[in-house]
């Protein structure tokens, strides 16, 4: 694909035709495609960097990775059809993607990861034409992309082989042990990073004596130094003088070769107890949340499967992590007694969740009920709105005696029920 072609692609048009694809939007809030990023340790650049053979065994999983990514949403990525408020949704039929290859960050430093550019918008084809991809869903789904886009470089034979043949050995978190001492100064854009969030949080702190801060902030801070100062891309260099660069600074530092080479022993699959996998998984799940949903699960196999050392190909080892998925949903209860839930929608919970929960509710002292009469239209007699929440302060008029109500992300109630009391606990 050209430059040109690309472009068209990206706006929407057959790259060959030029043709639209379905109905176009164009105004500045239009998705054009959603990108995941294939990468992982820098240690493992970094051994690219220093071994050709490295570099093209890593280059190969990678686009596999990727392959495999592609592969999966094919699967269990949908659109929408039918009219506004009454969509459901439906697979896709045909998706479409395009891998961009970079050797560095954005400081110049290595960093080898493909860009996977999955066409959305009106460039999803299913239910006889082309639609939008729903991203919301995509998005509900990073943990089994980035878990199996991290397992499919990490247990990948021919990657391994060659690391192996160096005299290199990874932990359980992929890190190459030889280069991890290595990485710091080949993390410019990631020290800048750390150097925003320290910056954040001793601000706040300052202003906030003898409070913390909480998750929700934290993630505030981590997308706000992410983008806080993030530096142009660098000038394009041949991969050969990169390479050059980046060995020289590595002699520098003092690194050297392993003497010789290492074995390389996987971990067989037929030991793996597969009962205990599927604990930790829905025990690391629960750590984190209260509900999830499969590929939430997937993510969780692809990692832990990695971390155990599996070194198989892609079909093996997506078969294991497909059965562990499966094993790990049969204990898990729904949250959601109806059928047609959507795939991506954390609507599944364990025993042990609900369990602490029960433990909870039985310990908190109980809660006096308050009758709240919700905001009525002065027109129709009739609840204006719904999605008023306890705790929050009631609707305030849009101006004064017209009866209509305004609230942040609330939405309208259909004119049929008669008005009504709202029990809050």
């Amino acid at each position: 694909m050209t430059g040109e072609t690309y472009e068209s692609w990206v706006a929407g048009r057959d790259p060959d035709t030029g043709q639209p694809r379905g109905r176009l939007r164009t105004n500045e809030r239009a998705v054009r495609f959603v990108e995941v990023v294939v990468n992982g340790s820098k240690t493992w650049s970094l051994a690219a960097a220093v071994h050709p053979d490295v570099a093209a065994a890593y280059d190969t999983a990678q686009d596999r990775a990727a392959a495999e990514i592609i592969g999966w949403l094919a699967g269990h990525a949908t659109t929408r059809v039918g009219p506004r408020g009454g969509q459901v949704q439906v697979p896709a039929e045909v998706l479409e993607a395009v891998t961009v290859r970079h050797d560095t960050s954005r400081a110049g430093d290595p960093h080898r990861h493909l860009h996977l550019h999955l066409q959305i918008n009106a460039r999803v084809f299913a239910a006889g034409k082309w639609r939008g991809l729903h991203t919301v869903g995509v998005r509900d789904f990073l943990a089994a992309i980035n878990g199996i886009g991290h397992a499919t470089v990490a247990c990948d034979p021919q990657f391994r082989t060659a690391l192996a043949a160096h005299g290199y050995t990874l932990d359980a978190t992929g890190e190459i042990l030889e280069l991890a001492a290595y990485v710091g100064p080949f993390s410019a854009r990631a020290a800048q990073i750390g150097r925003n969030l320290d910056r954040y949080e001793r601000d706040w702190m300052a202003a906030h004596p003898g409070e913390f801060p909480g998750p929700a902030l934290r993630r505030a801070w981590d997308a706000r130094a992410w983008a806080d100062g993030r530096p142009d891309k660098i000038t394009p260099r041949s991969r050969a003088d990169l390479t050059v660069r980046w060995r020289a600074e590595l002699a520098a530092l003092g690194y050297r070769d392993p003497d010789r080479p290492v074995q390389l022993s996987p971990t067989p699959i037929g030991v793996l107890d597969r009962d205990h996998v599927v604990d930790q998984m829905l025990t690391r799940l629960a750590a984190g949340r209260s509900a999830w949903n499969a590929a939430d699960l997937r993510g969780e196999a692809e990692r832990l499967l990695a971390a155990a050392g599996v070194v198989a190909g892609a079909a093996v080892r997506g078969e294991l992590a497909e059965d562990l998925t499966a094993r790990a949903l049969a204990r898990c209860l729904p949250l959601l007694a109806r059928d047609g839930v959507p795939e991506h929608v954390r609507a599944w919970t364990s025993p042990a969740v609900l369990e602490v929960e029960a433990d909870l509710a039985a310990r908190s002292p109980p809660a006096a009920a308050t009758t709240v009469q919700m905001p009525t239209s002065g027109r129709t007699g009739r609840p204006a709105w719904r999605g008023w929440m306890p705790g929050r302060a009631p609707p305030r008029p849009r101006s004064p005696g017209t009866g209509r109500w305004w609230w942040w992300r609330a939405r309208p109630v259909p004119a049929r029920p008669p008005p009504w009391e709202r029990l809050v606990d």
